[in-house]
């Protein structure tokens, strides 16, 4: 005879599987579609330090567009709200300077993807991420440390460490044993206390002296901009975006202190409007989203700029300056990032 907790269980367990199949068999173009751009992204991350514009475009259009059909359809991911938080995280990243504009727009479009998993699984996807951006650091830093042999190894038993990690956290999710968990925190805090070795070099390392030619949308520049002259047509345009200060016979560019103050707020109030309309009705949230993602898009070249990372208008200026000007730029690289998520989300699923 069964007891009706135990009929209770099955029923539960039975249910739950089959909102999952549900779930998966809608998600599968969202899913197939998301692995085959973020491929394509990270090798050009990878090979150029940057993806194409269109490549972003045609990823948030997609996601955006497959998410309104499936709550026009009244299918309603469980798990937005999850997704929504770590959007928010990582835009709170990028107000700090510590996420780069490219890789926060592939989170604006992958947050929907994210929403069919379980907050479990989202958990895992940034401790993987985590770990792979961190891999990812110590490979650059193989590529600057060729010369100094000591840093260089450091860098390959940094990944190698992360690596065994990685097996030993998959064992503790596997057979819930707390040595494999107590294991991988071990393998993980080895590499991090190395890394701070070099860390501090290795960002210096990673800033480059350029061209305003070479700029691209999305760089990380410093300020004070030198600039021998300024022809008064160019001067009404770039007074827009940056301070003017003269130094004896120079001009000193600084980005606008009011628009890095004036656009955070933006930013940061339209990313918290959807957690809003969500204590409001829930339906609000839902619709919400992907007009939000895609008035962030729309005005990029508004609230996206400067310190932020440089637009396309500021590019265009700076590039009209370098017609009759010798200018060069410090440019502060990073890792390539968009290889991590794109590894992370492949181990979500395995």
């Amino acid at each position: 005879i069964i007891n009706s907790d135990c009929v209770h269980i099955i029923i539960i367990i039975i249910y739950k599987n089959c909102i999952f199949i549900f779930y998966m068999n809608e998600m599968l173009p969202l899913l197939i579609f998301d692995i085959i751009i973020l491929l394509y992204s990270s090798y050009q991350d990878i090979k150029y330090k940057s993806v194409d514009d269109i490549i972003i475009y045609i990823l948030l259009i997609f996601n955006v567009f497959y998410f309104l059909y499936l709550i026009i359809q009244n299918i309603y991911p469980e798990n937005l709200i999850f997704s929504y938080l770590i959007l928010l995280f990582f835009s709170l990243l990028y107000l700090f300077r510590l996420l780069a504009i490219g890789d926060l727009f592939i989170f604006f479009s992958i947050f929907f993807l994210l929403s069919f998993f379980s907050p479990y699984k989202m958990l895992l996807f940034l401790f993987y991420l985590v770990l792979f951006g961190f891999i990812f650091h110590n490979i650059e830093a193989i590529k600057i440390y060729k010369e100094n042999r000591k840093k260089y190894y450091i860098s390959i038993l940094n990944i190698i460490l992360i690596l065994i990690s990685i097996y030993f956290i998959n064992l503790f999710f596997l057979y819930f044993n707390i040595y494999y968990l107590l294991i991988s925190l071990i393998f993980i805090y080895i590499p991090y206390f190395l890394f701070r070795y070099i860390s501090k070099d290795l960002e210096e390392k990673l800033t480059f002296i350029r061209n305003v030619n070479e700029l691209v949308e999305g760089d990380w520049i410093e300020d004070g901009i030198e600039v021998n002259n300024i022809k008064k047509e160019d001067k009404e345009i770039l007074i827009k975006y940056f301070d003017i200060y003269e130094n004896e016979n120079k001009y000193i560019l600084k980005f606008k202190s009011n628009n890095k103050l004036i656009n955070s707020i933006i930013i940061l109030f339209i990313v918290i409007l959807p957690l809003i309309f969500y204590f409001l009705n829930e339906i609000f949230f839902f619709y919400s989203m992907p007009f939000i993602i895609i008035f962030y898009h729309i005005f990029q070249n508004k609230l996206f700029i400067g310190r932020f990372g440089l637009s396309k208008e500021e590019i265009n200026i700076l590039k009209k300056l370098g017609e009759y000007n010798d200018i060069k730029v410090k440019v502060k690289e990073g890792a390539p990032f968009i290889p991590p998520i794109f590894l992370s989300l492949i181990l979500l699923l395995i």
